[in-house]
């Protein structure tokens, strides 16, 4: 079993070794964050704490809105659709999240640029059905 809620608490209090912080992570930590608040409420505690993170492992411009906000609404909606019982089963059953394929519905560079890193920007594509 993964440590993805001991990783939230790390992430509160100023604590997770960001350099140590990888995608799988973020997802586990994204998944542990919906589950314990409300949608708006885990984004917030996720985005801060991302942003917090990356401030002090000395890359404040690491953090991006547009590629946090797509893949928290994802995860809100997949957690929404099925019960699982904790992150590792959530990431099991969703392993197209491990390969980014949530930015898919943006035009190349568009999830990536520096308006995105500042702002949620809303896909540009058509969702694959």
């Amino acid at each position: 079993m993964s440590n993805y809620s001991d990783q939230l608490d790390q992430l509160n209090d100023g604590t997770l070794d960001a350099g140590k912080f990888k995608h799988l992570d973020h997802i586990g930590v994204a998944y542990e964050a919906l589950k314990r608040e409300s949608f708006f409420d885990a984004m917030a505690t996720v985005a801060n704490g991302i942003t917090a993170a990356a401030s002090r492992a000395g890359a404040p411009d690491k953090f991006n809105a547009t590629i946090t906000l797509a893949f928290m609404c994802e995860i809100a909606e997949r957690m929404e659709a099925r019960n699982f019982p904790d992150a590792d089963s959530f990431i099991a059953a969703n392993p197209d999240l491990l390969s980014g394929s949530v930015l898919a519905q943006y035009s190349e560079g568009r999830a990536v640029s520096a308006r995105a890193r500042r702002i949620a920007l809303l896909p540009d594509l058509a969702r694959s059905a």
